[in-house]
């Protein structure tokens, strides 16, 4: 039986329907793709309510080449971090993965796709204030600067990368990552969704 990506997407978005810190929270939102790391790298799936929790899917057809790098990635921005592995690597990623990760496996039984939870996440305690920045588009940057910093010129010439280094010195980490959580949930015409959607 070949599983797919697709596959097991479908497979998180039911049990996101059950999990209780992302019901209760009425805003939470879906995010197909998430480019982080200024694109270096691309989750699958993020999760956006009171922290970003990071969803990587590796699928019977994957391999795990990329992962090491992924990883590297992906503990700089995500407050939690889950793989979501199909079963004949799980060996092979509990061995790679941090220890903080969240692993779910997928697994065949009676012709059916089942997921099983094997290690709950933990908070990720090193991300990089920078990398949460690089999240937000160039205006973005320039609002979260003009509202919660003493700056007041000097910045619309710079690159995102120059503001996400002025956002890292100016403005204290959780004012910039309550910001990004904010503005992930509501920007418009993007492709975030809403979970009871």
């Amino acid at each position: 039986m070949k599983i797919y990506d697709a596959d097991i997407r479908k497979l998180l978005f039911n049990s996101f329907l059950k999990e209780q810190d992302y019901i209760k929270e009425p805003d939470t939102v879906i995010i197909n793709e998430l480019d982080v790391c200024a694109g270096v790298s691309r989750a699958d799936i993020a999760v956006v309510n009171g922290k970003i929790h990071g969803y990587e899917i590796k699928s019977k057809q994957d391999n795990l080449e990329r992962l090491p790098s992924q990883i590297e990635s992906y503990n700089l921005v995500f407050n939690t971090m889950t793989i979501v592995t199909y079963e004949s690597h799980l060996k092979k990623v509990k061995e790679i993965v941090p220890k903080w990760w969240g692993i779910k496996c997928v697994y065949e039984k009676n012709s059916e796709i089942m997921l099983k939870n094997i290690r709950k996440p933990k908070e990720n305690n090193n991300i990089n204030i920078q990398n949460i920045a690089m999240l937000l588009w160039k205006d973005e940057m320039i609002d979260l600067i003009l509202n919660h910093s003493k700056i007041t010129k000097g910045y619309k010439s710079k690159t995102r990368y120059d503001l996400s280094q002025l956002i890292k010195q100016n403005i204290d980490s959780s004012t910039v990552q309550e910001y990004v959580r904010t503005v992930l949930k509501t920007r418009t015409n993007w492709k975030a969704v809403p979970l009871k959607q």
